[in-house]
């Protein structure tokens, strides 16, 4: 199993080297992590609740360029995370399992001071999971539904720059890892990972922080602006997973049906800044899978009269942040019409973070994708969507 890990390693890092040759920046990190005390992971996981993560990557300073004056010309990257929860250990016939990630970057310095730099840090990306749910090999892990998990970070760093190539840098992060409902089941992994990291800089294109300053650019003609939208994606349903809960194992489904949910929408925003722009947006659904939401209804809680609707609306608040051509977004918003029975009831209140993209050719025109959630932590869906700025 040693060796098996090392080679995955090993190949991964081996697929960043023709990347690291363009590279301003190459990284190592080792990070401990301790699991929150969510409620499955506790029942999973019945030693220390803590595991280590080894980290390595590249990464590049953004300079000249309206992006980089108003961020303060912040370093972007990849990298990959190795992460050994498969040691952590775990009631009889089930495990947890290690994971593989690769990962977007994103530091930003907030304060410099000489030597000294400290910042907020972002990572966003996609893990292989070693060991998810099966329901007779693995029959207690709720967290991991199936072997690919969506992988978030985000934190402060403080950074000390020890030489002119080689930096030290002490961070604390919030750590997430869950399948979004691509599979069920999906409790997800919470930890909170604090960390060391060591940076080196090579080749003539290293900058030193701070070092180049983009002119500042024309002034921003503030405009309220008016998109539509429409989008969809894959919802696996919990309802169905809780009612199998029921059965034997053998008389349980071995997978979920993938079912589509999709959307379509309008927002009008105010943009007052090049860096930011609020707004707000007014939403439609469309759910594929009402049937079988009442039927694990009926098999939980015992046939009843209750309403069921593939349609449901809603309107929200959303805040986006510009970089660029990429845009990222949060929106909360509350339902209008839902009608959902009484397992996939998750409340009136809605919850999105989103990442779009303006191609510079078309910049009216954008594609994104979205995480949705409820109770700002419980995955709905991923979705992906096209729109146009009016």
């Amino acid at each position: 199993m040693i060796c098996r890990r090392a080679r995955i390693i090993l190949s991964i890092m081996l697929c960043l080297l023709p990347a690291a040759a363009g590279a301003q920046e190459v990284y190592v990190s080792v990070a401990e992590n301790a699991f929150t005390k969510a409620r499955r992971t506790t029942r999973l996981v019945t030693g220390p609740l803590h595991f280590q993560a080894f980290d390595a990557g590249i990464s590049w300073q953004v300079a000249d360029s309206e992006a980089a004056r108003l961020y303060g010309s912040p370093r972007i990257g990849v990298g990959f995370s190795y992460a050994n929860m498969g040691s952590c250990e775990c009631i009889p016939g089930s495990r947890l399992g290690d994971s593989f990630t690769l990962y977007a970057r994103f530091d930003r310095p907030l304060l410099r001071l000489g030597a000294f730099t400290a910042g907020y840090d972002l990572e966003f990306g996609a893990a292989l999971m070693t060991h998810h749910y099966d329901r007779f090999d693995n029959p207690d892990n709720q967290l991991y539904g199936g072997p690919y998990a969506n992988h978030a970070k985000m934190g402060a760093y403080f950074r000390v720059q020890a030489s002119r190539r080689l930096a030290l840098q002490a961070d604390i992060n919030f750590r997430h890892n869950s399948t979004g409902r691509l599979f069920v089941p999906n409790g997800g992994v919470n930890s909170v990972s604090y960390g060391l990291v060591a940076s080196y800089a090579v080749g003539d294109r290293t900058l030193k922080p701070g070092a180049r300053r983009p002119a500042a650019g024309d002034p921003l003609e503030q405009e309220f602006r008016v998109a539509l939208f429409a989008g969809g994606g894959i919802h696996r349903c919990m309802a169905e997973y809780d009612a199998d809960r029921l059965l034997p194992p053998e008389q349980r489904q071995e997978r979920y049906t993938p079912w589509f949910k999709g959307s379509i929408g309008a927002e009008v925003d105010w943009r007052y800044s090049r860096r930011t722009s609020t707004g707000a947006q007014a939403e439609f659904w469309y759910l594929s899978n009402t049937e079988a939401i009442r039927r694990a209804d009926d098999a939980l809680y015992g046939p009843a009269a209750r309403r069921y609707s593939p349609f449901a609306a809603g309107i929200g608040l959303i805040q986006d942040f510009y970089f660029g051509s990429l845009t990222a977004g949060i929106g909360v918003g509350a339902y209008l019409f839902k009608q959902s029975g009484k397992h996939e009831d998750n409340g009136r209140l809605y919850q999105k973070v989103y990442l779009r993209y303006y191609p510079p050719a078309l910049k009216r025109v954008f594609a994104g994708a979205a995480i949705r959630a409820h109770h700002f932590g419980k995955a709905d869906y991923i979705e992906f969507s096209i729109g146009t700025v009016l």
